[in-house]
């Protein structure tokens, strides 16, 4: 028995290619699962093989117990009976006789190590292929089903392309090779299942990184992509070497790359053109060669406005507006298109709100907000950047001036401290309060205060307490400041 357990041991490990510890643990539980079969069912019976000698011994366990808290014998000793146990960590344990194994045993112990190495073999699978998530495989289609294409990647090893992961239009047979890319590798009742996509982002990256030696040297870098399957892609593309065309490097000679790659996600329209971290800059690389007369950038609602041609309005939006869906998820932006009498309309619009933006926070009389407008200072930066003469015209006196000036600063200063703070649930009107510091911001978003008027219902203590950088005057003084609503 002992020479037959290494030689087990052996051939299982050889032809399954797992690791000899996890058949020796099959085979211990499979040998203490036989034996509580012959025993006693319910016993706690664990069983101990030499790696060596192959030679095993066998164990019965019970947990110790007070004599008057003693009530089940099949688990449980109590400590006048375990004089000649092995006693550790409060269990007794016995050596029993190793049972003889019959062909009801054999066979149990083979299912629990059959149990084993399929686990073993499943773990391997998962190890394996979670590394490679992102990466492109190949497989030959071995079934199609309402639900998913499964994919041969290797011997006995099968992969899944849900229907969702299809691109539109695709139409395979069996035995035909498929490229996808590893989405991700899931839990089910029968192990790991790798699930593989053809829609997914990745696949194009892969397959240009694959195709354009540029790209997987470094050289070249695809800084964002945008993709509609089986419609269009757009690609941004960066370079740090000047000598090198990224987009021409990637398009090839006569379109030779890009064809190849589209060629594999079934004749996909693919753009590609030069990354900017400028929003306009980029947008504009993105629409070439159609001609943007002008750009208007609000940070305030992360949004850009275009002024095109009236009959390239269309063709910039897109079938269905797929080409801004396809810019908007790569920048992270929205955007309008607008001919030149509809962006004009805009920048009309935009002033006044900037005009009534900027009367508002510096508390100007409706007099004061006119002479703003006649003089074109709609902007913080320009009124402290103004002299004081041409300020005293609008505002009259010295000392009124002095006031207007002084608060201006006050709060250029307050948004150079808000720059950074980025909740987007909270109110405009909480995040501009006068006085208000990003430690105070941060610390009213994690409790969840997300207007002006929450944080004006505080007291002095409560601010206090969830803000350690804030003293009793300026908690006091932030929270009138709130108030000034009520009062109005």
């Amino acid at each position: 028995m002992d020479k037959q357990i290494l030689e087990v041991v052996d051939s299982v490990s050889m032809e399954k290619g797992v690791d000899k510890e996890i058949i020796f643990e099959a085979l211990e539980e499979a040998i203490s699962s036989a034996t509580k079969k012959l025993t006693d069912d319910e016993a706690d019976i664990s069983v101990k093989i030499d790696r060596d000698t192959g030679g095993y011994r066998t164990f019965r366990n019970w947990t110790i117990v007070a004599e008057e808290d003693f009530v089940d014998k099949i688990f449980e000793i109590t400590e006048k009976d375990i004089s000649d146990h092995i006693v550790e960590e409060g269990l007794a344990t016995k050596e029993i006789e190793n049972i003889d194994f019959g062909r009801i045993s054999a066979q149990a112990a083979k299912q629990v190590i059959i149990q084993k190495v399929r686990e073993a073999e499943r773990s391997k699978i998962t190890e394996k292929y979670e590394s490679l998530v992102g990466q492109v495989i190949s497989g030959q289609v071995k079934r199609i089903n309402r639900d998913f294409l499964l994919l041969e990647i290797e011997e006995d090893l099968n992969a899944q392309i849900p229907r969702d992961q299809i691109i539109p239009g695709e139409i395979f047979k069996l035995n035909d090779k498929v490229r996808a890319v590893i989405k991700e590798i899931i839990t089910t009742p029968r192990g790991p299942q790798i699930i593989l996509s053809r829609t997914d982002d990745r696949l194009v990256v892969e397959l240009f990184t694959q195709e354009v030696p540029e790209i997987s040297e470094g050289t070249i870098e695809i800084k964002a992509i945008a993709r509609d399957p089986g419609y269009r892609s757009k690609i941004a593309v960066k370079t740090y070497d000047g000598r090198i065309d990224p987009v021409g490097a990637c398009v090839g000679m006569r379109g030779s790359r890009v064809q190849a790659v589209s060629n594999e996600i079934g004749n996909e329209r693919i753009d590609i053109f030069i990354h900017s971290d400028n929003p306009a800059e980029f947008v504009v690389n993105c629409l070439a060669p159609v001609k943007i007369y002008s750009i208007m950038v609000d940070e305030r609602t992360s949004t850009l406005v275009l002024e095109v041609e009236e009959e390239n309005q269309a063709q910039i939006i897109g079938k269905n507006g797929q080409n801004l869906r396809l810019m908007t998820h790569m920048i992270g932006w929205s955007f309008q298109v607008l001919n030149k009498e509809q962006f004009k309309e805009y920048q009309d619009s935009s002033l006044v709100e900037k005009y009534e933006q900027v009367a508002s926070r510096l508390e100007l009389s409706d007099k004061e907000k006119e002479q703003l407008v006649a003089v074109e200072m709609e902007t913080l930066e320009k009124i402290v950047d103004a002299s004081p003469e041409n300020l005293e015209k609008i505002f009259k006196t010295t000392k009124r001036t002095t006031e207007v000036t002084e608060k201006a600063n006050e709060l250029l200063l307050q948004d150079a401290f808000n720059e950074d703070f980025n909740d987007p649930t909270m109110e405009k009107d909480l995040v501009n309060l006068r006085g208000i510091t990003n430690d105070v911001l941060s610390a009213l978003s994690q409790n969840n205060i997300k207007s002006l008027e929450e944080f004006a219902e505080m007291s002095v203590p409560e601010l206090m307490d969830i803000s350690d950088k804030i003293t009793e005057k300026e908690a006091s003084a932030l929270i009138m400041e709130a108030r000034k609503p009520w009062f109005n």
